[in-house]
């Protein structure tokens, strides 16, 4: 009998400095939290005692120490588990839909070219297609568009085209390629002495990326168009002298563009 009393109170002892020095331990730690109560105050501080749901021993900076029962409490923020939750990066996860159906809408720069004719003169042009996406690597579409090649002049076409692109990683950013090619039509321009117009085709390799995090995508390429075109002109002086302008534009291309 007396061993096993020996015994009991030795394990009573042995458990009451085990919980002393795990409870000891857990105020070193101060873990610093906002009390919120149900009348609109708030006390900050560090744990003394919480149980939770039942009431909560807060020690303040200057020292003060405040018990709040369970029924008064609105809610307890944990300064440490908040701070690192506004730390933490969320990141969107990939969305782009690799196949289905497209529309797309595209503006271009054209770097004007020296010489007589264009004397440098930029162009632009803007396009919108519908396509068909078989997967990330490869979409078809077709599309129409309007370009002026030199601004300040009568020469504008308007390309109808078969498009192919595709692009390199399943990520928000990733590289893209196009290809299009089709044939554009040409019109008449009096104001600018142009009689008679004549379309021809055209080829557009371009190389850029792809970027977005939301459904709607964006597009920025670089590329080089290649279009064939005939301009007569009529002398805007005399009114009977022709001049006819059989060209090959040669033009690098800055297009930007939104994919939904």
């Amino acid at each position: 009998m007396l061993a096993a009393f020996v015994l009991l109170t030795w394990n009573q002892v042995s458990g009451q400095r085990f919980v002393t020095k795990k409870l000891k331990g857990k105020s070193d730690i101060k873990e610093e939290v906002v009390v919120y109560l149900k009348s609109g105050t708030m006390f900050s501080g560090y744990v003394k005692e919480w149980k939770v749901g039942e009431l909560i021993t807060i020690v303040t900076d200057a020292g003060g120490e405040y018990t709040f029962k369970g029924d008064t409490i609105e809610k307890v923020l944990q300064m440490k588990l908040y701070e690192k939750s506004m730390n933490t990066k969320f990141e969107t996860p990939y969305n782009f839909k690799e196949s289905g159906i497209y529309y797309a809408i595209k503006g271009s720069f054209i770097k004007g070219n020296n010489g007589d004719r264009a004397n440098e003169n930029p162009g632009l042009g803007i396009s919108a297609l519908v396509g068909k996406r078989f997967n990330r690597l490869v979409g078809v579409g077709v599309g129409v568009g309007y370009d002026s090649y030199i601004l300040e002049s009568g020469e504008r076409v308007v390309p109808i085209f078969v498009e192919a692109s595709g692009y390199l990683s399943p990520k928000h950013t990733t590289l893209a390629y196009g290809l299009s090619a089709g044939y554009s039509l040409a019109f008449n321009n009096q104001n600018y002495g142009i009689i008679d117009a004549k379309g021809g085709l055209m080829a557009h390799p371009t190389i850029g990326m792809r970027f977005g995090k939301r459904s709607m995508k964006y597009t920025l390429d670089l590329g080089y168009r290649f279009q064939k075109a005939e301009f007569t002109y009529r002398d805007l002086w005399d009114g009977r002298s022709r001049r006819e302008q059989r060209l090959l534009y040669k033009r690098v291309t800055l297009r930007f563009g939104v994919l939904f």
